[in-house]
C-alpha cells in the first residue's frame, strides 16, 4: 500500500482575516465582541496574535476589541479563591488569551466571568460590576455601544449574550449565587474581596443555543462570510438582545434544551398551585 496523504489544512494570513471582518460589516472605530476558535481557520501564519492584530487594525485606534477571558473551570465551584487578574489565565481559547497577554490589554475583575479589552472604550467595558450579564455590567455597555458580536468559526452555543437576556428576563430556572468568599487580586496587587454574583441556571437545567441562529436570519440581521476554513458571523449585539427577549418573553424555556422544558412546566405549575 502507498503512503497515506495526510490532509492539507488551509493556510490564513492576517490579510485574510481583515479582508474577512471587512466583509461582515466591521469598520474602524467600531465595539467588538468576539467568540473565537483558532483552528477553524485551519493554519493561521503567525498564530493567534496574527487574528488578534487583524481585529485591531480593523477596529483601528478609536474602536475596541472585547474577548471572554473566563475562568468557569478554577474558580466556579472554588471555596476561598483568588483570582488575579494579570497571572490567572483564560479559559475561552487561544486567541482570547493572547490579547488577554498584551501589554494594552485591560480585564475585568468579575471573578468567574471577566473580559480582556484593548481600544478607547477598554476601560468602560472592563469597569468593576457585581453583575457580568446585567444591569451596569458589560453588556449594558455593549449594547449603549451598539457593538457587533461576532463568531470567528464558532457557532452560537458560544454566545453569551443570551445569558444577558436570561438575567434581564430573569428566566425562573437560574438564580443568584455570590463569591463573597472569594478573592480579587488586582494588577497592581491590591487585595479586595470578590463583589461578584452570577445568575446560575439549576440542577436539571442546561442551555440550547442552537435555534437562535435561525431567528436570527430569519429576521436578517446576520453578516456571514468564510476565511479560510472557518465561517465567521457578525451580528449587532442590540439586535441579538431585541429579537431573543421577545422569544423568551413569550416562552421562558426558549433557550433551554427541549427535554429540560417539561421540568420548568412542572415548575411553574406547582409555584401556581
Amino acid at each position: 500500500m502507498g503512503d497515506e496523504q495526510k490532509p492539507v489544512k488551509t493556510v490564513v494570513m492576517q490579510r485574510d482575516i481583515e479582508t474577512g471582518l471587512r466583509s461582515v460589516g466591521m469598520r474602524e472605530g467600531d465595539v467588538v465582541l468576539v467568540h473565537s476558535s483558532l483552528s477553524s481557520f485551519g493554519y493561521v501564519q503567525g498564530g493567534a496574535d496574527a487574528v488578534v492584530d487583524a481585529l485591531l487594525s480593523v477596529a483601528g485606534p478609536a474602536g475596541t476589541v472585547v474577548v471572554p477571558t473566563f475562568t468557569w473551570d478554577s474558580m466556579h465551584d472554588a471555596h476561598g479563591a483568588e483570582f488575579d487578574m494579570a497571572k490567572t489565565p483564560s479559559e475561552t481559547g487561544r486567541i482570547c488569551e493572547a490579547l488577554r497577554l498584551r501589554t494594552e490589554a485591560v480585564r475585568s475583575p468579575h471573578i468567574c466571568h471577566s473580559v480582556a479589552a484593548i481600544g478607547r472604550q477598554a476601560s468602560e467595558l472592563t469597569r468593576d460590576s457585581a453583575s457580568a450579564y446585567g444591569p451596569e455590567s458589560v453588556f449594558e455597555a455593549l449594547i449603549r455601544l451598539d457593538a457587533w458580536c461576532l463568531f470567528l468559526g464558532v457557532t452560537f452555543e458560544c454566545c453569551t449574550a443570551l445569558h444577558a437576556v436570561e438575567e434581564y428576563e430573569r428566566v425562573p430556572y437560574r438564580q443568584y449565587r455570590d463569591f463573597r468568599d472569594c478573592t480579587v487580586v488586582w494588577p497592581d496587587g491590591r487585595r479586595t474581596p470578590s463583589n461578584a454574583v452570577e445568575f446560575l441556571r439549576k440542577d436539571g437545567y442546561w442551555n440550547d443555543f442552537s435555534p437562535v441562529r435561525e431567528l436570527l436570519d430569519r429576521q436578517g440581521v446576520l453578516h456571514v462570510a468564510t476565511v479560510g476554513a472557518a465561517r465567521i458571523t457578525n451580528v449587532r449585539i442590540r439586535d441579538i438582545i431585541r429579537l431573543v427577549t421577545q422569544r423568551v418573553h413569550e416562552d421562558p424555556g426558549y433557550l433551554l434544551a427541549a427535554e429540560c422544558r417539561p421540568l420548568l412546566r412542572n415548575e411553574s405549575k406547582k409555584g401556581n398551585a
